[in-house]
């Protein structure tokens, strides 16, 4: 792996769910949900198109909830050939569920994508990036192979469990290599929408240093209903471009990464 430096993008498709599995009160909220929705009705094609043009193929994490209800997003995603992993059934973080509704939450997103794709997908992110003590065992029981949760390191790694590795990789991400600080409002006082243009010399500056790391990989995190806006996706593609222009930079899906996990 050391005359290639991994690029990898996950994409999260949410659509509703990340408002519905906040608060499930948030159901008989159209405006609000609409938020999520601007990423399948907007955002979505000219994402998919932007990836296209600049031969990008990326891991997308999507929800039980969004696959029922946008079946054919997800089979639009599947078919310009990019991954697609779970991100839980109604995106609920798993901080207070007892194991049977963590069970439940994580199964039922796997199971979600099966039944519309055919295939049982082994790549997973959890809501928030959330785990319990729990969440190793039932990510095994579930089938789960590649995991995009941790933040502890800049190289991807097999998780373990009494000192013995386990069938489970690691492919870790950060909040600062995400979009969601910078672009999520929401209503919260306080928060600050940043100019695409700064969120752009953010991720730079941290995949010039990453470049030189031995090992190391770039993993950007992104939400189609945030990035899928007009302005933010000409500075994405910009983006794409600074990274491309580096000799080593190979673009990989999570599980071809994981795959070179000894």
């Amino acid at each position: 792996m050391s005359d290639i430096f991994p690029v990898v993008f996950g994409i999260c498709l949410d659509a509703e769910a990340a408002w519905i599995g906040r608060d499930p009160r948030n159901a008989s909220k159209p405006v609000l949900l609409s938020n999520g929705t601007f990423g399948i009705y907007e955002g979505l094609l000219p994402l998919l198109d932007l990836l296209d043009e600049k031969g990008v193929t990326a891991s997308f994490f999507v929800p039980g909830l969004a696959t029922e209800r946008h079946p054919d997003a997800v089979r639009a995603v599947a078919a310009r050939g990019h991954e697609i992993g779970s991100h839980g059934q109604n995106h609920r973080a798993v901080s207070g569920l007892d194991e049977a509704e963590e069970r439940a939450e994580l199964a039922g997103g796997i199971d979600a994508l099966e039944k519309v794709l055919g295939t049982r997908p082994t790549a997973w992110r959890s809501a928030g990036w959330d785990w319990s003590e729990r969440t190793l065992d039932l990510a095994l029981e579930a089938g789960v192979t590649v995991s995009t949760n941790f933040h502890d390191r800049a190289r991807p790694y097999r998780h373990t469990k009494d000192g013995a590795p386990v069938p489970l990789v690691e492919v870790p991400v950060q909040w600062h290599l995400a979009d969601a600080p910078f672009f999520t409002y929401g209503g919260q006082v306080g928060r600050v929408i940043r100019p695409a243009a700064e969120v752009q010399t953010i991720w730079e500056e941290e995949f010039d240093g990453l470049y030189d790391w031995p090992g190391a990989f770039y993993h950007l995190t992104l939400h189609v209903e945030l990035i899928g806006h007009p302005g933010r996706l000409k500075m994405l593609a910009r983006h794409i471009d600074t990274l491309k222009a580096r000799p080593r930079v190979r673009f990989m899906t999570a599980s071809e990464l994981a795959a070179t996990v000894a």
